[in-house]
């Protein structure tokens, strides 16, 4: 039986004109609250609100919490401080980059879609707010945060998280009023809370509300506490306090990320007990924890990042093409067709993506250490898709194709091995397994057996390496034929040759067998 022709992803949707171009660093995917601050041109697409929101997904959650600090800062509600967790599609800076970009000047917001949604849900005006940040993450345990930014525009070089704040709060008078000298210097001890109320209260002498931003917590506080286990109090100690001092001004809020980006920072006992401690500080306001990101909110924020907004606008135009996917896929798997309208719907919330391939990345590539989350699937999806389009990947749903190189090159590509590297560095029982070595091995094993299958066009064998790999993570974990067979079947081959095609391969490699 011949193999039925789908036409590819890339008709429908196109990567966004930057990606394509490659001028769009992939740095770019890394959100960094510092730089939006500081606004220097580090980080364009982050620091113009137009461009931010413009990739900008307003969750649900995300809205309520814009909405929840926007009441506090217009003195009508007593949730002052919240926490953001560690969520199914991670996010934290970027929201934490969308409630400084939505509340430092409402007024000049840009006019589009996602703005207007953040306003309609909010229900009234936008309060402008004094902004207040702690990128921990940018302060150096020796020498402190360069640069800091003062009401007036000032700048000075401070060590202390405590210093920080004040500094942006207040100026040189804003350390006077937390030293007990009065000197404009800095002091080796948080303040307690009466100092940092009379701190936060100050902007409103300007009709400004105040609103503090704590992002990446761990990234300093393990290896400030590491050098000199008595700041694992003093950090505690000013938590609290600032904790107690914003729920004691009215027109106060605080927002705090606590988790690193870079796991290692509470990977071992003394960090999770450090974390523990400060979680303890945050959750006695007894407000829950806030998730900007749900799993079913994951597909969105992909396409908002990669692909040019006109192909957005219409997802009624993708209904036909997940028809016929979800058709042919019933053909090979069992599971799709009795799923029917069900599978229909979950190929509809997730195209062009194939809901299979992001699952696997935030059900099961999330949980390694050095893998991190929401930035390295943007990374890896990336890399993949500007050199899957240039190949001219003919798959209808981006899956495991994409994640291919060009036909003829007898590498991994650049995405996969960027993948191999990471789970490389996970080992088992004191084993390490050469990823990138073994996978291009097998890729090759594929292409032998496909060379006997000529009717395998779309390179299914090839699919196969990639999903066995994808569904081997964490170390420990499998894949089973039928999920092979959904991931890699999208392109409506003939299911008898598929199962010719991997019997074939399962001889020539170790990496397939029929229960495993």
């Amino acid at each position: 039986m011949s193999q039925r022709k789908l036409a590819p992803w890339r008709s429908l949707v196109r990567l966004r004109e930057e990606l394509r171009r490659g001028e769009l660093s992939l740095a770019q995917f890394a959100a960094d609250l510092h730089e939006v601050v500081l606004a220097e041109g580090k980080r364009p697409t982050y620091e113009d609100p137009a461009r931010f929101f413009a990739l900008t997904y307003p969750t649900h959650a995300l809205r309520e919490l814009a909405k929840d600090v926007a009441l506090r800062l217009a003195g009508r509600s007593d949730k002052a401080v919240r926490q953001l967790e560690l969520t199914y599609g991670g996010g934290k800076t970027h929201t934490l980059i969308a409630l400084h970009h939505l509340f430092r000047d409402p007024a000049s917001l840009p006019h589009i879609s996602t703005v207007r949604e953040f306003r309609e849900h909010v229900g009234r005006p936008l309060p402008a707010a004094f902004v207040a940040t702690l990128p921990f993450d940018k302060v150096d345990v020796d020498r402190g945060l360069e640069g800091v930014r003062g009401p007036a525009g000032e700048r000075r070089t401070l060590r202390h998280p405590w210093s920080i704040l004040a500094f942006q709060l207040g100026g040189n008078d804003g350390l006077r009023a937390i030293h007990g000298e009065g000197k404009a210097a800095e002091r080796e001890t948080p303040p307690a809370e009466p100092l940092l109320a009379k701190l936060l209260a100050a902007p409103q002498d300007r009709g400004l509300s105040t609103l503090v931003l704590l992002d990446e917590v761990m990234m300093y506080a393990r290896v400030r506490a590491g050098h000199d286990p008595v700041w694992g109090d003093r950090l505690q100690n000013f938590f609290q306090y600032l904790v107690q001092a914003v729920v004691r001004v009215d027109r106060a809020a605080l927002v705090a990320s606590l988790l690193a980006t870079e796991q290692e920072a509470i990977a071992d006992e003394a960090g999770k007990r450090l974390i523990g401690r400060f979680s303890d500080v945050f959750r006695r306001q007894k407000e829950e924890g806030v998730q900007p990101v749900g799993k079913d909110d994951v597909a969105e924020v992909l396409r908002r990042q990669f692909f040019e907004a006109p192909a957005l606008e219409h997802p009624d135009a993708w209904r036909d093409r997940v028809i016929a996917v979800v058709r042919e896929l019933g053909r090979l798997d069992g599971e799709t067709r009795k799923a029917g309208k069900a599978a229909e719907n979950r190929f509809l919330k997730s195209f062009p993506f194939h809901p299979d391939l992001t699952e696997a990345f935030y059900g099961r590539w999330t949980q390694l250490e050095r893998f991190q989350r929401t930035r390295g699937i943007l990374r890896t999806l990336a890399i993949a898709l500007r050199e899957a389009e240039r190949w001219g990947d003919p798959s209808p749903v981006i899956g495991a194709a994409a994640l291919l190189a060009g036909p003829g090159s007898g590498s991994a590509s650049d995405a996969l091995s960027e993948l191999a590297g990471v789970a490389t560095t996970e080992e088992t029982a004191g084993r390490r397994v050469e990823w990138k070595q073994l996978l291009e091995t097998e890729l090759r094993l594929a292409r032998l057996a496909q060379g006997e299958l000529p009717s395998l066009r779309n390179r299914e064998l090839e699919q196969a390496v990639v999903a066995v790999f994808l569904h081997s993570q964490p170390v420990g974990r499998k894949a089973h034929t039928p999920e092979l067979r959904r991931l890699i079947g999208t392109g409506a081959p003939d299911g008898i040759e598929l199962d010719k095609g991997l019997r074939r391969w399962r001889e020539l490699s170790w990496f397939l067998d029929d229960d495993e």
